[in-house]
């Protein structure tokens, strides 16, 4: 690895390459930064900052740690029902987002309400 600590135009290049290289093969920031040698990827932007200033080029584009998304979260709409005498709602929920968090018959669910949100987690 070259030594991401000179200023020289040759080493603010080659620190580049290897990240394009890293991100290009998948990795997100966490990853790229410890497999060059940062202890933190806050450290890791710094240099890459300064790298392209020095070069002129600009920072590859790579994932970042936190927020990337695994999966496109879809919405589904479902009506509110009555049922029987009783203080209990019914809501039926499709099929497919069921069989997409692999619920079966039988499985508990913990309810959050977070202001107008209604979510449905697993309970383990």
């Amino acid at each position: 690895m070259n030594n991401p600590a000179k200023n020289d135009k040759e080493s603010a290049v080659g620190l580049l390459k290897q990240v394009e290289k890293l991100a290009a093969e998948g990795n997100n920031q966490k990853q790229i930064a410890k497999t060059l040698g940062f202890k933190t990827t806050f450290t890791l932007n710094n240099r890459l900052v300064k790298a392209s200033q020095i070069a002129g080029v600009p920072v590859p584009p790579f994932k970042p740690t936190r927020g990337g998304r695994k999966e496109l979260k879809t919405v589904e709409f479902v009506e509110v029902k009555r049922r029987g005498k009783g203080s209990a709602y019914g809501v039926n929920v499709p099929q497919e987002p069921l069989e997409r968090a692999k619920l079966k018959p039988g499985d508990k669910l913990k309810v959050s309400v977070r202001g107008k949100t209604i979510s449905l987690t697993r309970a383990d």
